[in-house]
């Protein structure tokens, strides 16, 4: 589950787009309860930059529910990952969409540096801006598609630009994909009528790559236009995965072993 954990308000990196608030990893695993879910992974939010010490906080405190995404540089000394991995972390994050990520360009680099732990690189961007990039990258390791490779949704009745980018990233080589945030990708939509608009996108993904695909709500919706409801979620779960056993699988088989839970 791809989500987040701050305290707040404490000051943020320079030129984030939002400020750090109260978001902490109690309220997040009352979210995760209500939903039903046992477990969940917090990603270092952009606005802290490579300060991880509300993340791991939250991964000592609750080592058997929370696993953890990191953002690092090629340049992290080798003491850091291990006391990362020690702590729950299992991934690191590039981005260029805000202010405080690692930068896109050092993803061939990171696979390198982190392979060695089992872990993978998630990646937020639009794919098709660096597409060559990211065909060489999962070929090279594991790589994470964010919010469902983050392409606008499409207009009611036109095809989905996002399906034939997808569908060739998942089969250059270890490329997963997050299904979440379609509230980010239709703004000002409810995350249960947006999520209708990416039915195709979805379906693209699912029938590719069933084994490759992992679920978030992208709590607590930083810079939302919009804020999904607990409903919504529900929602989405049964549009998207109203098999019950795919839902197993990306809910519960997926993320264990991407996540490297017993």
């Amino acid at each position: 589950m791809h989500a987040h954990v701050m305290t707040g308000p404490t000051p943020g990196v320079a030129g984030a787009v939002y400020q750090p608030f109260e978001a902490p990893a109690a309220d997040f695993l009352a979210h995760l309860d209500g939903l039903g879910l046992a477990r969940g992974v917090i990603v270092n939010p952009s606005v802290y930059g490579d300060d991880h010490t509300v993340l791991l906080d939250a991964l000592r405190a609750h080592p058997d529910r929370l696993r953890g995404v990191a953002v690092v540089g090629t340049d992290v000394g080798e003491a850091r990952l291990r006391e990362l991995h020690e702590s729950g972390v299992r991934a690191c994050r590039v981005q260029d969409r805000f202010a405080g990520g690692a930068d896109i360009r050092e993803l061939p680099a990171l696979l390198d540096r982190i392979g060695p732990l089992g872990w993978h690189v998630e990646v937020w961007t639009d794919p098709r801006e660096h597409l060559g990039l990211l065909r060489d990258a999962a070929r090279r390791g594991r790589i994470v598609l964010d919010h469902l490779g983050q392409i606008p949704a499409p207009a009611p009745g036109d095809a989905d630009p996002a399906v034939p980018v997808l569908r060739e990233l998942l089969a250059a080589g270890d490329c997963w994909v997050t299904l979440s945030g379609a509230y980010r990708l239709s703004p000002g939509e409810p995350e249960a009528v947006a999520a209708r608009a990416l039915h195709q996108r979805v379906r693209a993904v699912l029938d590719t790559a069933p084994d490759r695909v992992v679920w978030g709500t992208d709590w607590p919706y930083v810079a939302p236009p919009t804020v999904p409801t607990p409903a919504d979620h529900r929602a989405v779960l049964d549009a998207w995965l109203p098999d019950q056993d795919l839902r197993h699988q990306v809910l519960v088989d997926n993320p264990a072993h991407l996540y490297r839970w017993p």
